[in-house]
């Protein structure tokens, strides 16, 4: 395998082993599990996109006092995504090993949805002490419960095959309907919310609905892969954990590209302060996403002849040079941004549909390198690293607007801002995430070069470990 190969070693294959190739799945399974997805990313972007500015423009509440309670959420969830990784890992649950966990998020993630925009009325009658008790409380309960429906349902395609080329299937489909969810919600929510009258209270409680309904397909989808082993040490997962090169590897670089990038967060400032207009948020997320959908179906294939690495180089620096561009040329053209932003998502799609595939071969070479297989755990790190890069978007990205002089809301009325805050809200908007994609590629390139040849090379060798 070259000089780059895994450890200098060499994998030794079963000599009359040949390929699985044979999907143990039937479609309308793959759409049901897929489907779980669909309706979790309507409620993830409601939350990562809206929740900053109901508490600012509703409740009041300050953006430094919104980014803090965004921080604390993440610090919090630095404890519960490994705690429960681990119960998961070391439990062993009749009704499978994942799915008694995806189906119990099915309930409770809407449930806690519709709570953090509730009660809005009686919030404002109350003090700003009790407004921002109430936020952060329901807040921090959304995110460990919100840890019950990412990690798990990832890890769950791994036991639903032991195909790999199935299992890249199986996770590029919850991409595409992940972001078709997210489209929804972007041409959606913002419709019901000035149908409702800005009623978030009603507005979340409509796609919670939604959202429950979709999530709760998982309950026909089946756990096939059985790992006969022993209830596992803590001591033992964080081994494999801390000895997984390109595992810690695809975190740090996600962390890094995504972290200081505050598209999400700041979107809806951007379209109601710079470009005057509330309404253009659903344009400004849209159009960033809606490109992926058609090129997600084809990125399969894009792997199969040009493999993840080049495929992630590749858009990481797409995305630094267009969002520069973006900077410099689309303050004051709202159809020119929205032209580079088309051009941008086509470009970037496939590091966003691939990205969980590098955590599912992390599982293989886990196995193979330790004899442990801990999806669980090694999924976890994916959820991890995305909390984290919430408290960084989401935190700082308020913390920068707030120290520029962003104001909130008071009493529900809009606030001008100034032109020297306007324009820190936009070069935190674009330039944040070309930094980060600079650095993050420079990461990859250095430390990642786990090839698909040597992943289904693994994959096979590990089938007599299982």
């Amino acid at each position: 395998m070259g000089k780059n190969s895994i450890l200098n070693e060499r994998i030794v294959v079963e000599k009359n082993a040949k390929p699985k190739n044979t999907f143990v799945t039937k479609k309308s399974e793959r759409f049901m599990y897929s489907s779980y997805f669909f309706g979790q990313n309507i409620i993830f972007f409601i939350v990562s996109s809206f929740l900053a500015v109901y508490y600012t423009s509703v409740l009041g509440i300050s953006a430094t006092t919104v980014g803090s309670i965004l921080l604390l959420a993440r610090i919090w969830d630095a404890f519960v995504d490994p705690t429960l990784a681990t119960i998961i890992e070391r439990l062993n649950l009749k009704s499978g090993k994942f799915k008694p966990w995806v189906n119990l998020a099915s309930i409770t993630v809407p449930i806690m949805t519709f709570l953090c925009f509730g009660f809005s009325d009686q919030l404002l009658a109350a003090s700003e002490g009790v407004r921002i008790g109430y936020a952060a409380i329901t807040y921090l309960i959304w995110g460990t419960l919100y840890a019950a429906a990412d990690a798990p349902a990832f890890a769950f395609s791994t036991v639903i095959t032991p195909n790999p080329e199935e299992r890249t299937v199986l996770l590029a489909n919850n991409q595409i309907t992940g972001i078709v969810g997210i489209l929804v919600a972007v041409a959606a929510f913002p419709s019901v919310l000035r149908a409702t009258n800005n009623n978030y209270m009603i507005s979340v409680l409509i796609f919670s609905i939604i959202a429950f309904l979709v999530m709760s397909l998982t309950r026909f989808v089946k756990e096939r892969v059985i790992s006969n082993k022993k209830e596992p040490a803590i001591k033992e997962i964080l081994h494999s954990l801390l000895n997984n090169k390109y595992l810690k590897t695809i975190v740090i670089v996600n962390i890094i590209a995504n972290g200081v990038n505050f598209t999400n967060t700041l979107a809806p400032f951007v379209a109601t302060d710079i470009y005057k207009d509330a309404t253009k948020v659903s344009l400004i997320l849209g159009i960033g996403i809606l490109p992926v959908v058609l090129v997600a179906p084809f990125v399969p294939k894009l792997v199969n002849k040009y493999g993840k690495i080049k495929l992630m180089s590749f858009a990481l620096g797409a995305n630094a040079l267009l969002s520069i561009v973006t900077y410099f040329v689309a303050y004051e053209n709202f159809g020119l941004f929205l032209g580079v932003s088309v051009l941008k998502a086509m470009l970037i799609a496939p590091q966003l549909v691939i990205y969980p595939m590098f955590f599912a071969d992390s599982v293989e070479y886990d196995c193979y390198k330790n004899g442990t297989r801990f999806e669980a755990v090694i999924f976890a790190t994916q959820t991890f690293s995305s909390k984290i890069i919430g408290a960084i978007s989401g935190g700082l990205g308020m913390w920068i607007i707030g120290i520029a002089g962003y104001k909130a809301a008071t009493n529900g009325h809009a606030v001008t801002q100034t032109a020297t805050t306007l324009k820190s809200l936009w070069a935190t908007f674009n330039l944040g995430g070309a930094v980060g994609c600079i650095i993050a590629l420079f990461i990859f390139l250095k430390f990642y070069d786990l090839s698909e040849e040597q992943v289904k090379e693994m994959a096979l060798a590990n089938q007599s470990k299982i």
